[in-house]
């Protein structure tokens, strides 16, 4: 009788695998979509974003994009551990426990979810269960002056049977993911912190030394090696990296793009190992890259910017600015790009990919280097306080337009004003919402703003960088006073004082 029913309970598993893994459709949820790292998903794109959905929280640092199949969000946290979460709810389903951060990337089967840890294992556990099936000790990174900035874990990628790991010990391992056996490793003699792009017979990796390397996706023989002007250069600890390949590299059309610490875009042929084209940013990092369309889209540090670049030829389409450096990479659904900023606040950012206009934008609270993954209309995305966002929106083209007008009001203080706020709290949350594109206003310009909502009962919202109202939006000669007004009308306000003297009551109170 034991024996019938563990028949039962092994047909079930399988036969529950098999609806998962049709159900969602592509075989492995993997950093950056595909094997050769375009940063391109099958997904609607998300234009406009309707709320927080759900958020969880871990007790480390989300750097891990997360990788959603299964109907679960599989991810790691700089507290040692790797999650899978309900993708919908939220709810925990399991964790694993590893000696170190998992600041990598998982790629996950129907069956299977691969990661690394800082411990210098590359873990194999059970999709829907978290048990360990098997594991690799890849080894320990190559510690020294190049572990300053280092942000980030290996990332495994798969292509049909076979996974692919570079490593911070400096050797790139290719492994059968239905044998578990090592099938060869590549000695780049540096640390490896980049994913391997593959296409065709080419494995395309970065490396701290400064060269872009392919090798023989079946034998990992060297094919070619690119040297950037990093190589050149020596690592500086207490000053900047201008030495390393950090950027993960994107391969479309026989072309490879990446970049460096040494601030240059290159475009590289696939098969040759020559350049093609470069577009030097003199100085800041280039730190992610995608291409869709015959465009190469960059992530820009210290220039805060995305950048798109014609595949062909290097030319500027457009660039979008962004508040602080983005180290997160780019994500790509439809007609639209989703990425971080590090900024002390945080924010991810929507932009369209023909105009380079930013569509919506959410403001994650404390910096990320996470890379944001749409997946069914919700948007996941992680941040350094141990915080996993996954952010519900609306697929529909016609939500593109954001109707909702957006105001922050502020006004310089007299000096014999008492102010409720902490020195500056004023100053941060002013340049903080206009930075996010909000409009600001002082006194007669929060009248007028009211005034004209108030009149088209229009959908608004007005944040107040202060704490109290200004006395002209409360005093009424006769009728309701404009605050009144204005909610009454749909107007919606933000404020940041609990001090009930800010405000002026009426008779009912």
């Amino acid at each position: 009788m034991r024996s019938k029913f563990s028949l039962i309970r092994c047909v079930i598993v399988a036969f529950i695998t098999i609806l998962h893994s049709v159900s969602f459709g592509q075989s492995v949820a993997m950093f950056k979509y595909d094997p050769a790292l375009t940063g391109v998903s099958d997904e609607k794109p998300v234009y406009k974003l309707d709320g927080i959905k759900f958020s969880y929280v871990t007790h480390g640092a989300i750097r891990s994009t997360p990788a959603i199949a299964n109907g679960l969000a599989y991810f790691g946290s700089g507290d040692g551990y790797f999650y899978a979460i309900d993708g919908k709810s939220g709810a925990e389903r399991w964790r694993f426990k590893t000696g170190g951060a998992v600041h990598s990337s998982p790629a996950v089967t129907a069956s299977t979810a691969y990661f690394t840890s800082r411990d210098g294992n590359l873990y194999a556990v059970n999709a829907l269960t978290g048990k360990l099936l098997w594991k690799y000790a890849f080894g320990k990174d190559l510690i020294g002056d190049e572990n300053y900035w280092d942000n980030y874990g290996a990332s495994p990628v798969i292509e049909k049977t076979t996974l692919y790991l570079g490593t911070g010990s400096g050797y790139l391992f290719a492994f059968n993911t239905s044998t578990h056996k090592l099938l060869w490793k590549y000695n780049a003699g540096a640390r490896i912190k980049t994913a391997a792009a593959i296409s065709g017979n080419h494995v395309v990796f970065g490396a701290n030394s400064g060269y872009v390397i392919s090798v023989d996706k079946a034998t990992g023989k060297l094919q070619w090696q690119f040297a950037s002007d990093g190589v050149k250069n020596t690592f500086e600890r207490g000053n900047n990296d201008r030495k390393s390949i950090f950027c993960n590299p994107s391969i479309a059309d026989g072309v490879v793009i990446t970049g460096g610490r040494d601030g240059i875009v290159y475009a590289i042929d696939l098969e040759t190992g020559k350049e093609k084209w470069r577009n030097d940013h003199k100085g800041p990092w280039i730190l992610g890259a995608a291409i869709k369309n015959k465009t190469a889209y960059i992530a820009c540090g210290s220039d805060y910017l995305v950048q798109a670049l014609d595949l062909n030829t290097g030319a500027e389409k457009w660039k979008f600015k962004v508040p602080s450096a983005i180290f997160s990479s780019i994500s790509i659904a439809g007609d639209m790009l989703y990425f971080t900023d590090v900024d002390v606040s945080g924010n991810l950012h929507a932009v369209d990919a023909a105009t380079g206009t930013e569509k919506w934008c959410f403001p994650i609270g404390i910096k990320s280097f996470c890379t944001p993954v749409v997946k069914d209309g919700i948007v996941y995305c992680g941040g350094e306080n141990g915080v996993l966002y996954a952010l519900q929106g609306n697929m529909s083209a016609s939500s593109s337009v954001n109707e909702v007008q957006k105001a922050v009001y502020w006004q310089e203080k007299n000096k014999k004003d008492y102010d409720y706020f902490a020195p500056g709290v004023d100053q941060y949350l002013k340049a903080y919402f206009v930075r996010l594109g909000y409009k600001l206003l002082d006194a007669a310009g929060l009248q007028q703003f009211m005034q004209d909502q108030s009149a088209k009962k229009a959908a608004s919202v007005v944040v107040f960088a202060d704490n109290k109202f200004p006395d002209i939006i409360l005093k009424a000669p006769s009728g309701a006073p404009l605050i009144r007004q204005y909610l009454d009308a749909g107007g919606k306000v933000v404020i940041f004082s609990t001090n009930p003297s800010s405000y002026a009551r009426d008779s009912t109170g």
